[in-house]
């Protein structure tokens, strides 16, 4: 949850130099200039798959796995450091003990400011390398802005309703990708495509 739209915080981003000057919010776009503040809440029913099948509940999504861990002492809030970030995917990844060439779908962070985005990429690279199967990736604050703290509920929920209806979603205002792009298995989904492959698996960051 997130309903803070006061002065205060509007003026520390604003002195942080971390809001979008040109007023959109561009997760992974070469043109990213800057987040944008986005206000919401998120709630979602989590059951055991066991006793949710018995009570013959509909099931959106199965979560496999999730993992934690801190970035790690930097010079500010706008620094994260790749390998913080890449313990808590392999963390996540063993808990889930999934194939990860099944990964058809990453609902990253994606501030869309210019730190973030390069060290989320510098993440997923590491963790995913370049050679395998192309990987969607999109960041719904593209369409909300960044809610802070209900972000990733937000990008949670938004996964979750690819899975259920097998649509990779698209991402507003990417354009021209961010040049880090180049070549990778990471590919922004600009335009909704139907989910290829018999298992619709996804992976959500929340890094922040």
């Amino acid at each position: 949850m997130h309903h803070c739209h006061d002065i205060t915080l509007w003026s520390v981003f604003s002195q942080l130099g971390a809001l979008s000057p040109s007023g959109a919010i561009r997760p992974f776009s070469s043109a990213a200039d800057g987040l944008l503040i986005g206000e919401g809440t998120g709630m979602v029913v989590l059951r055991r798959l066991s006793d949710a099948l018995a009570a013959g509940q509909p099931i959106y999504a199965v979560v496999h796995g999730t993992g934690v861990a801190s970035d790690g002492r930097d010079s500010s809030l706008l620094r994260p450091r790749v390998e913080g970030q890449v313990l808590a995917l392999e963390r996540a990844w063993a808990d889930a003990q999934l194939p990860i060439d099944r990964l058809g779908l990453i609902e990253a962070h994606g501030t869309a400011t210019s730190a973030g985005d390069a060290t989320e990429i510098d993440t997923l690279h590491r963790f995913l390398g370049h050679d395998g199967p192309p990987i969607g990736l999109g960041s719904v604050k593209s369409m909300i802005g960044h809610l802070m703290p209900a972000a990733g509920i937000a990008g949670f929920i938004k996964a979750v309703m690819a899975v259920r209806d097998r649509v990779l979603p698209p991402t507003l205002h990417v354009g021209d990708p961010h040049p880090a792009l180049a070549g990778s298995r990471l590919a922004p989904v600009i335009d909704a495509a139907e989910w290829q492959g018999e298992t619709a698996l996804a992976a959500v960051n929340a890094f922040g």
